[in-house]
């Protein structure tokens, strides 16, 4: 994958992902790139001006290849500025929900990442223009955006804490009225949940759009109309088209969706606030992702 003799890699580490980690994303990078030819530069991020900071390391540095060290927010981050630039991005898997690297088959264990960084092929993706933010996973309105929320504020961490999450989430459960217009299918629904889809699986396994890729110029917008155990075990467990009287799947290049009030909002893991409208459409493939031969 990497073609000049000394490769530049530039590492963008969010030190607060994933919580207590088994392994220190810095520590690992330094032992497996030392006595090796490529050069390395690590950028660990601060939270504030880090969309200023890495905008400027990377015009200055002007590296082959940036890395994602974190989770999904950190990854959709990253890639908001590599659109268009050419310039691969790899990705680190260090976060609570890894949900792009497990779409891509990434390992999870640290160094086994690096070695799909440094001798993967490039692959172009799509990105999907939410509002004023890039989704280049998933982002939903409604259940699962409440669910991220709540897992955000509590305490509580790990499967005891995300369990406890899905359970108050469930008890405040609220249907939605909802208007979809892609352009060619002008729909109203009720909804617990609509998905705007690029990828297939969240970071949990759940699989929400089973015939979903990153870079078929298309996007899915998944509505989940009832709530049941069978249609939660096939997201968990199966990849299997779902019961269309349950979930409804509309493919799109563009969409716009209005909620009769406020509903709860996320893109890539990370908890946005209500919306009522929603406008999203492809950007096709616009990013340069590293994956395994």
């Amino acid at each position: 994958m990497l073609q000049p003799e000394r490769p530049r890699l530039l590492f963008v580490i969010n030190p607060v992902s994933g919580g207590k980690k088994k392994a220190d994303p810095e520590l690992v990078i330094r032992n497996f790139f030392n006595g090796r030819p490529e050069s390395i530069e690590i950028y660990l991020m601060q939270g504030a001006n880090d969309d200023d900071s890495l905008a400027h390391y990377i015009r200055r540095w002007q590296p082959d290849i940036v890395i994602a060290a974190g989770g999904d927010g950190t990854v959709r981050m990253v890639a908001s500025h590599l659109l268009n630039t050419g310039i691969p991005m790899g990705i680190l898997p260090a976060g609570s929900a890894n949900g792009m690297a497990a779409e891509l088959c990434l390992p999870q264990d640290m160094e086994q990442a690096i070695k799909v960084i440094v001798n993967g092929v490039a692959k172009d993706i799509d990105v999907i223009r939410v509002n004023k933010d890039i989704c280049i996973h998933l982002g939903d309105i409604g259940l699962n955006a409440l669910l991220v929320r709540n897992f955000e504020r509590q305490g509580m961490r790990g499967k005891l804490g995300y369990a406890r999450a899905v359970l108050k989430t469930l008890y405040h459960r609220q249907l939605m009225d909802v208007h979809i217009d892609n352009g060619n299918v002008s729909i109203q629904r009720k909804a617990f949940m609509i998905v705007l889809a690029n990828a297939r699986m969240y970071g949990t396994g759940a699989c929400i759009n089973p015939d979903g890729e990153l870079g078929d110029g298309i996007f899915e917008v998944v509505i989940l109309r009832r709530l049941s155990v069978l249609e939660l075990m096939k997201m968990l467990f199966r990849h299997r088209p779902f019961n269309p009287e349950k979930t409804e799947i509309i493919k799109a290049r563009k969409v716009n969706i209005v909620t009769r009030t406020r509903a709860h909002f996320q893109v890539d893991g990370e908890y946005l606030g209500k919306t009522h409208q929603v406008e999203a459409h492809i950007l096709p493939q616009q990013l340069r992702i590293v994956v395994a031969e």
